[in-house]
């Protein structure tokens, strides 16, 4: 197997390494992390709008870049070089990726908006007990005629106070830890019902603990089939996985080069 890069991957890998060498010293970044909003959204608009890194991983005919999970592990590293704070990760790689693989109503739009940076997701997966498991769910998407009614805690969202869209996963069927039964959402976080508590968490992101309390959900905001969602669930987070090693790969290597 030809493990080497792209032409193309290449000139994107040197790309971000240049504008973060040019604009995310480590002296910047403390100064954001130290007052609100706690990350630079004039950053987040140049990786849209001058890079144009938030498409990388998304096909030509939704404006990206015709790339997939590599470019993601490309731009990934780079910013764990940096130690950028800004939502890669949540916004491009979860909520794109359940966009791309799950394909529910207005994909297309949404993708569009985080190519343009005007979107930012955030994955609201975990719980107080599930301790990592997937399956362990007591947050409930009730049928509501066509709709859903929301209700649950989701711990720990990284990501969320930044965010614009939260991608949830409730139980619409089945016991607390079973493999069926599961559901994806795309919950606008303006939407009525959801509440936040923000929080630094030790290595300078931003988390929250969010609430949902009778969220009224259209039947279009469900991703997938109801009840079917796991694989696509663990589909996603194996790719952001991924890209986490890729990004720990990135300050490793700054700290191997510092310590030399």
């Amino acid at each position: 197997m030809d493990f080497s890069f792209t032409e193309e991957q290449s000139m994107l890998r040197d790309t971000v390494a240049s504008y973060l060498a040019d604009n995310y010293g480590f002296d910047q970044r403390r100064a954001a992390l130290g007052r609100e909003p706690y990350w630079r959204p004039d950053v987040w608009s140049a990786f849209a709008d001058e890079l144009g890194i938030l498409g990388a991983a998304f096909p030509e005919a939704l404006g990206g870049l015709g790339g997939g999970y590599t470019e993601n592990m490309v731009v990934m590293e780079e910013l764990g070089k940096a130690l950028v704070v800004e939502p890669y990760l949540g916004t491009v790689v979860i909520g794109g990726g359940f966009l791309k693989h799950g394909a529910p109503a207005g994909a297309d739009e949404l993708i569009g908006q985080i190519i343009a940076g005007k979107a930012i997701f955030a994955f609201a997966y975990a719980e107080p007990q599930g301790r990592y498991n997937l399956r362990d769910l007591k947050t409930t998407a009730r049928k509501d005629g066509a709709g859903y009614v929301l209700n649950g805690h989701k711990a720990v969202v990284v990501g969320a106070p930044y965010a614009t869209h939260l991608v949830v996963t409730a139980r619409t069927g089945g016991g607390q830890r079973d493999a069926g039964g599961i559901s994806v959402f795309i919950v606008p976080k303006s939407a009525k019902g959801v509440t936040t508590r923000d929080y630094p968490t030790v290595d300078g992101f931003r988390a929250s603990e969010v609430y949902f309390e009778n969220v009224a959900l259209g039947a279009e905001a469900r991703i997938g089939g109801e009840g079917e969602a796991l694989p696509l669930v663990e589909k996603v987070v194996d790719e952001a996985i991924a890209a986490t090693c890729a990004e720990a790969c990135g300050v490793l290597r700054r700290l191997q080069e510092g310590t030399v």
